[in-house]
């Protein structure tokens, strides 16, 4: 067992710890308790004053008899007044949905009534004193029916056919207000009027319907966009009826699906808990006799909630028909439970409850879910489903507090109990089957499914599809060990089936979820269903993590699956691959089209792979072969992000802080002044190192003997994007720092860790206090190789005048070849495809080379356009219209034919270059965030290349300016104007060679 984990990091966190499992231990209580008389309540909300009138809208004559569900849909919808009844306590369930009803509806459910309101106002005040509408309700469709014209939702022909007052005169083919909606029109206006991205690639869930090639084309974008999203669902039997009409009873439960939009839209926000306490009181002190309740509600961050609602007995107020007077002053809620719509009255302390809350803390709407005491929620897996008998037989693996995960923080263990049993249950005839879009009915219950059981009395009475590992607000996630790092306390997962082809060809993202540990002697941990340590826990594990209410990993249950090593890759055929462990061995694998291959979170083609790539293997090793699951190409993880020097005041170990002094960056084979001034904190690594002449040294002698001495500092970037120092490097100050060198090493000695570089005549010494960083990587001086291109930071001793060096950064210098640059007039575009230019001029070097041929570019979903102002969608780039890109002069930036960026960026010819010194313009927000570019770059040591002369010559510091389309290129790839650094150089291309004007391009130049 590795000591480090139990050494004074660990103890100096023990505070943090223990707060963290405190809450986490409240989080996980699934009985109500008591509330602390001392409990300061997170949150207090109060009651509506209208209660009553809400509760007696719903009074619908039509829904009281109806099926629970409906119910549900059409209180909740009514009270949240996103959906209301005809006003004549009759709601009418069955009937059809005219087109204006739907429009209205749905423009009202994401807060545009008062728009349309407006809207209807000024249509009406345009019509004669005669023509004027009598009808207040369509008068005031008139305007939800413009404002759908406006946005696009239907066509200036559909609106003229809606106004027109001879409905009964139109067409079959015209757009008659009255007529049924159908439900691909309701799919289609609800994404258009909610935002809904369409989705053009079309999934498997909208693929599964038999019918949906019957769908209008334009609206099958939008329709799968519904879909995706969960608001609407086929009828159970794999149809969809995209021309079927839409019931009201069919609305009111696609408004409540929409909810997850439509709710902070209109400022309200969806809370869980679980009613502990309620508590009467009287207060009579006053005029007026007052009765006080107030709910205490823990909710499932482990918070106190409290609802504080009251009722008066009387008021001064008196009703001007009947002199009554009325309970001023009155808040109650509006509680819809066990299908019956009511107050306060009917919460019992045990009730699970979804409460929606506004902004100003009033709570809108309660629904029960169910009581503690008589119903159970599991988390199984279906092994089969005899509906003869109603049986399903289970495998039960934990218990939920909640039957949702989002909203869940249930108390649930991976240890052996009857909760991991087999169990045959009998479900009820009129079970809820939930399969998130992918059918209805107990039928599309399908074996191996994961499931979350709702059992009342050991009856199933709901079955809802789970997916498991979507992201860390779910209390139980599952997938495979991407990176398992104990020491500094975090698991990377990503899905089983993260990666993949989807419909179309197009490649999916992977599912990479990081999860931080808690104080890991009280983690629970089990491995092949043994008990276990963290550190059996390795990459390619198949594993369930259970998380606390901060989503930090409290119990672990791996499996062994893959094995992982890394190495570097020496060979590639379209068949095999050749690599180089790292600990010095070699293999030929054998690459099948399964194994994926993974660049930067995507899956690549085998071309990506080249040779002296460095990856990471996942294999399957057994007996008789070893099988390639997946070759990660490695990016940028973990790699040394900057090199600093500075003057070391403290290192705080209770905080895991290091301050400096006086920080310079080391840029470009340069020393340059960080922006920050004063004492710098730097977080340090929880496997940090830090050396002295070669030795090793621990914290308590750097606090006492280096105590504002000069150090080199290597940190890399954690998962959060917070910098963290993992080597610290003293140096002798007696010792004098040469100029660093920019050259290429002539000899090296891998044993000795010696090197020289060919323009010093001198032997160059490193140690284990050499920061030694080659192609982004923390290395050693064995590392060092013959011919490569460094920077060198050289110490020559006071003692002995040897050199030896304090940094060695090593990589290749930037090559701009990687892309091509061009300058060309379009001739043509085929939209969101590829456009054709009648001719170019290509950059080489300093030179445009000029070709008179027309030439083709692709457009893919990588291609950035950038006009004038900014930002162009792909959608806009046409060679048609008033904003047309025909024959328009552009830059383009290609890998190969592929366009990675189009700009309209001015023609510039003269080539300038220097070392960039100020950054200024753009706006930064809290934690660093790009709120927007920066806009001006000042250069010294800048010189301008003479063509006749073909040579640079020396000018004065530039100021320039960088325009929405300026290119620039740095690390290989395009960049934003944020990614350059004070200490760049770069090249840049301007109109002229005076010493300011606009950068059309900039190429940073290591």
């Amino acid at each position: 067992m590795n000591s480090r984990k139990y050494g004074l990091h660990k103890i100096l966190n023990i505070k943090r710890w223990a707060v963290a499992l405190l809450s986490a231990s409240i989080v996980l209580s699934s009985l109500p308790i008591g509330t602390a008389a001392a409990e300061t309540a997170e949150a207090v909300y109060t009651g509506v004053t209208n209660a009553d009138v809400l509760i007696n809208n719903m009074a619908y004559t039509d829904v009281k008899s109806a099926d629970l569900w409906i119910r549900e849909a059409v209180y909740e919808t009514g009270v949240l007044e996103l959906l209301k009844g005809y006003g004549d306590k009759n709601f009418g369930l069955s009937k059809a949905v005219s087109k204006e009803e739907a429009i209205t509806k749905i423009y009202t459910a994401a807060g545009r009534e008062a728009e349309a309101q407006v809207l209807a106002q000024n249509l009406d005040n345009a019509r004669s004193e005669e023509d004027k509408k009598k009808n207040t309700l369509s008068m005031w469709a008139d305007g939800f029916l413009q404002l759908a014209a406006n946005e696009g939702l239907i066509t200036a022909n559909e609106l003229a056919d809606a106004l027109d007052e001879d409905q009964a005169g139109l067409e079959p083919g015209d757009f008659h207000r009255g007529a049924a909606a159908q439900r691909q029109e309701v799919a289609y206006w609800l994404a258009r009027a909610l935002g809904l991205v369409p989705v053009y690639n079309q999934q498997s869930i909208f693929n599964n319907f038999n019918d949906w090639k019957s769908a209008d084309p334009v609206k099958v974008p939008f329709i799968e966009a519904v879909l995706s999203a969960g608001i609407m669902n086929g009828n159970g039997k794999g149809s969809f009826n995209p021309a079927s009409a839409v019931t009201r009873t069919q609305l009111a439960q696609i408004i409540k699906n929409s909810e997850g939009l439509i709710l902070p839209a209109a400022g309200l926000g969806r809370r869980t808990g679980i009613v502990e306490e309620i508590r009467n009181q009287g207060d009579y002190s006053g005029s007026t006799r007052e009765e006080l309740k107030t709910i205490d509600v823990r909710n499932t961050s482990g918070r106190l909630h409290r609802i504080e609602l009251r009722a008066a007995a009387g008021s001064s107020q008196a009703d001007e028909r009947s002199g009554k007077t009325s309970a001023g002053g009155q808040r109650d809620i509006v509680v819809y439970k066990n299908g019956t719509l009511g107050k306060s009255s009917l919460l019992k302390t045990g009730d699970r409850i979804e409460y929606i809350v506004s902004q100003d803390n009033t709570v809108r709407f309660v629904k029960v879910l169910s009581s503690i005491y008589d119903t159970k929620y599991y988390v199984a897996t279906i092994n089969n489903v005899d509906t003869a008998n109603l049986l399903m037989n289970t495998s039960v693996f934990f218990k939920l507090d909640y039957p949702d995960f989002d909203l869940s923080k249930a108390n649930i263990s991976f240890a052996p109990g009857n909760e991991n049993a087999v169990v045959n249950y009998r479900y009820s005839a009129n079970v809820s089957v939930d399969t998130g879009g992918r059918g209805s009915g107990i039928v599309s219950v399908t074996p191996e499914t994961y499931v979350i059981l709702t059992v009342k009395d050991n009856i199933v009475t709901a079955v809802k599809y789970l997916e498991l590992g979507q992201d860390n607000r779910n209390t139980v996630v599952r997938g495979i060990v991407e990176d398992n790092n104990p020491e500094l306390g975090y698991i990377t997962l990503y899905n089983e089936d993260g990666t993949g082809n989807s419909p179309g060809g197009a490649q999916r993202l992977l599912e990479s979820r990081t999860y931080n540990y808690g104080d890991q002697n009280d983690i629970e941990v089990f491995k092949n269903h043994q008990t276990a340590d963290l550190e059996d826990i390795e990459p390619g594990d198949t594993v369930f993590l259970k998380l606390d209410g901060t989503a930090s990993v409290v119990s672990v249950s791996g499996v062994d699956n893959y094995t992982v090593k890394y190495g570097k890759v020496l060979s590639r055929t379209s068949s095999t691959l050749g690599v180089q462990y790292d600990d010095g061995t070699q293999q030929v694998l054998d690459v099948d089209g399964k194994a994926f291959i993974v660049y930067e979170g995507r899956a690549v083609s085998m071309s990506k792979l080249q040779n002296g790539d460095r990856v990471k293997l996942l294999l399957s090793i057994t007996n008789k072969a070893t099988v390639i699951k997946e070759i990660t190409i490695e990016g940028d993880e973990h790699f040394i992000s900057n090199i600093y020097k500075g003057k070391v005041s403290k290192i705080n170990t209770a905080s895991g802080r290091i301050s400096i002094d006086s920080l310079q960056r080391f840029t470009n084979g340069k020393w340059v002044r960080t922006e920050q001034k004063g004492t710098n904190d730097i977080r340090i690594s929880q496997e940090y190192k830090m050396y002295f002449d070669n030795r090793a040294i621990d914290t308590t002698q750097a606090n006492k003997y280096f105590k504002q001495a000069e150090a080199y500092i290597a940190v890399e970037k954690d998962y959060g994007g917070q910098e963290r120092a993992v080597l610290i490097s003293f140096r002798n100050e007696e010792d004098t720092e040469d100029v660093p060198y920019d050259d290429s090493v002539s000899h090296a000695y891998p044993s000795s860790g010696q090197f020289s570089v060919s323009k010093k005549t001198h032997t160059i010494n490193g140690g284990e206090g050499t920061i030694v960083v080659k192609d982004g990587r923390l290395v050693s001086t064995g590392s060092i190789s013959e011919d490569d291109k460094v920077y060198v930071v050289a110490n020559r001793s006071y003692d002995t005048g040897s050199y030896y060096a304090g940094v060695v950064q090593i990589g290749a210098r930037q090559d701009d070849s990687f892309v091509q640059i061009y300058r060309a007039r379009i001739k043509k575009i085929n939209e969101n495809s590829s456009f054709t230019v009648e001719s170019f001029s290509q950059l080489n070097g300093t030179a445009w080379s000029y070709s008179n041929t027309p030439k083709t570019f692709n457009i893919t979903y990588n291609t950035r356009i950038v006009g004038d102002e900014g930002v162009v969608g792909q959608r806009d780039f046409t060679d048609y219209g008033d904003n047309s890109y025909a024959n328009r002069t552009v830059y383009i930036v290609a890998d190969n034919l592929n366009a990675l960026l189009v700009t309209t960026a001015p023609y510039g010819t003269v080539n300038a270059r220097g070392r960039i010194y100020s950054i200024s313009g753009g706006d930064t927000g809290a934690g660093g965030t790009i709120i927007s570019q920066p806009t001006d770059i000042k250069l010294t040591e800048a010189k301008v290349y003479g063509a006749s002369r073909h040579m640079w010559l020396d000018s004065k510091d530039m100021e320039l300016k960088i325009l929405p389309g300026s290119i620039i290129l740095k690390d290989k790839k395009v960049a934003k104007p944020s990614e350059l650094k004070n200490g760049d150089k770069i090249r840049v291309i301007k109109r002229d060679s005076t010493t300011t004007g606009e950068a059309y391009i900039i190429i940073v130049e290591n």
